[in-house]
């Protein structure tokens, strides 16, 4: 992630970690039952499901022990994506750039009595041109599935995250992203027809946007997740009924009548009681999609 973005991104995330959960809790719900319904779809070989475990804590047990799956929660935030799918894992480990949102994440692994080798989260950005070497420890490759849920549009190289990921995914590991599809904004910046954009700063309010990416196309994650090398089995798939937007830099400015940016929030902050107010809430809604892809493929 370019330094810029990262900075943006991490000053804005600092200031939502205390708040985050509360605030998008319908969201984080709706997105959890959309994950557990789509384990198949997924296509990890998890540890259990619902139906399999042997034991009411999910845990097996000497006999039948869970068979080892680990998560890599990239951009994890406080967790949604690693909470949504621990059931079906033995370790989930997070990562991310925000000092805040990390320590939200470990707060609340430690309160529900969880160690730190079923899950816990790390400072880090992958994304960066070097790698810090605290990130080249061993623990933090050979994952069976790494995740990025709704951080995707927020990197500065979003090709670059793609390949840094599956590089720490075993032979045949999953990679499985949460975002958008691309939806309009008049933004006063050049794009690509995806969606493409950049930081910028909004001289209505002071405020840093922290989107780089006004969404994603079914052919551009195929060519991402194929120059990553997990292009093997790509599928996408779109989650019905769209979201409403809000929050954490994507409300609209004063002088736009469209989204210059897209985020799932619940409850589309920063829209106010103005006249056409049902047409804009309308217009800030996003239809989300699921893009997996399993490590082994053309680009590898």
């Amino acid at each position: 992630m370019s330094r810029d973005a990262a900075d943006i991104n991490r000053s804005i995330f600092n200031e939502e970690a205390a708040s985050y959960d509360d605030k998008h809790r319908k969201l984080i719900e709706r997105l959890t039952r959309e994950l557990q319904a789509r384990l198949d779809f997924i296509g990890v070989d998890w540890a259990s499901d619902d139906e399999d475990s042997s034991e009411e804590d999910g845990e097996g047990n000497d006999e039948n022990p869970r068979r080892e799956v680990r998560l890599l929660d990239y951009a994890c935030g406080t967790g949604v994506m690693s909470w949504a799918l621990a059931p079906y894992t033995t370790q989930c480990v997070g990562l991310d750039i925000s000092e805040q949102m990390i320590a939200a994440y470990n707060t609340r692994a430690e309160n529900q009595g969880l160690s730190s080798d079923e899950m816990h989260a790390v400072l880090g950005d992958l994304a960066s041109e070097t790698i810090d070497n605290a990130l080249l420890s061993p623990e933090l490759f050979n994952f069976d599935i790494a995740a990025v849920g709704g951080g995707f549009h927020h990197f500065g190289d979003p090709e670059l995250a793609a390949k840094r990921l599956v590089e720490r995914l075993k032979p045949g590991g999953v990679l499985l992203i949460w975002d958008f599809l691309p939806h309009g904004g008049r933004h006063g910046h050049n794009h690509k027809h995806d969606g493409h954009s950049h930081a910028e700063k909004d001289s209505s309010h002071d405020v840093y946007h922290s989107v780089m990416h006004h969404g994603f196309s079914e052919p551009r994650m195929r060519e991402i997740f194929t120059a990553a090398g997990a292009g093997t089995d790509f599928r996408l798939e779109l989650i019905g009924g769209g979201f409403a937007l809000g929050g954490h830099g994507h409300e609209p400015r004063q002088d736009q009548s469209t989204a210059p940016s897209g985020a799932l929030e619940g409850g589309g902050a920063g829209i106010g009681k103005e006249k056409g107010e049902d047409q804009d809430k309308e217009a800030f809604r996003r239809q989300v999609f699921f893009a997996r892809g399993t490590k082994g493929g053309v680009g590898t």
